[in-house]
C-alpha cells in the first residue's frame, strides 16, 4: 500500500489516516467526523469513506465541497469550515452553511486585494550604493571594471 504524496492538487492530510487528500476529502471528512461526534458514534474507523455507513455520507459531502470549490477558493473554505460559526454544522448542504462559506469567501478576496504584489526581475543588474563608504570588494569590482573597459578601448 503506498502512500499518497503531496502535491498542488493534494496538500491536505487525512486526520483519520495522515495521507495527503485533496481540499474536498478533507473538508468531507471534517464534516463526516463533526456528524459522527454529534451523533455519538465514537471516533470513525480507519478509511471511513470506504466502509458503510459512512460511505454514502462521506460521498455526499465530497460532492457538495467539490460543489462549492468551484465558486471559492481552498482557503476561504477551509477557514469558514474551521470557523466558530460553523462549529454546530453536520453538512456542508447546510443552509447556514452556504451563507457562512460566502462570508468567509469574501473575507478572503478583501485580503488578496489588499495584499501588495511585488515585482522581480529574472536578470537584476547590481547597483551601486548610495551611502557610506566602499568596501574592499567594492573597489576591487572597481577596479576591475575600469580594467576591462580599458582593454575594451584599446581593442578598438
Amino acid at each position: 500500500m503506498t502512500k499518497r504524496k503531496r502535491t498542488e492538487k493534494s496538500k491536505y492530510k487525512h486526520q483519520s489516516t495522515g495521507e495527503y487528500c485533496t481540499c474536498a476529502a478533507y473538508v468531507a471528512e471534517i464534516m463526516c467526523m463533526r456528524n459522527a461526534e454529534y451523533k455519538n458514534k465514537g471516533s470513525l474507523p480507519y478509511k471511513f469513506w470506504s466502509k458503510k455507513p459512512w460511505d454514502w455520507t462521506f460521498k455526499k459531502q465530497l460532492i457538495a465541497a467539490n460543489k462549492i470549490l468551484k465558486n471559492i477558493s481552498e482557503k476561504a473554505l477551509v477557514k469558514a469550515i474551521h470557523s466558530p460559526e460553523f462549529k454546530s454544522i453536520f453538512s456542508l448542504n447546510n443552509k447556514r452553511a452556504k451563507a457562512i462559506i460566502n462570508k468567509y469567501a469574501l473575507l478572503a478576496d478583501k485580503e488578496e486585494d489588499t495584499s501588495q504584489k511585488i515585482e522581480f526581475k529574472k536578470n537584476p543588474k547590481s547597483r551601486s550604493k548610495t551611502f557610506g563608504k566602499k568596501s574592499k570588494l567594492d573597489k576591487l569590482r572597481s577596479i576591475e571594471l575600469d580594467a576591462e573597459k580599458k582593454d575594451d578601448k584599446d581593442n578598438n
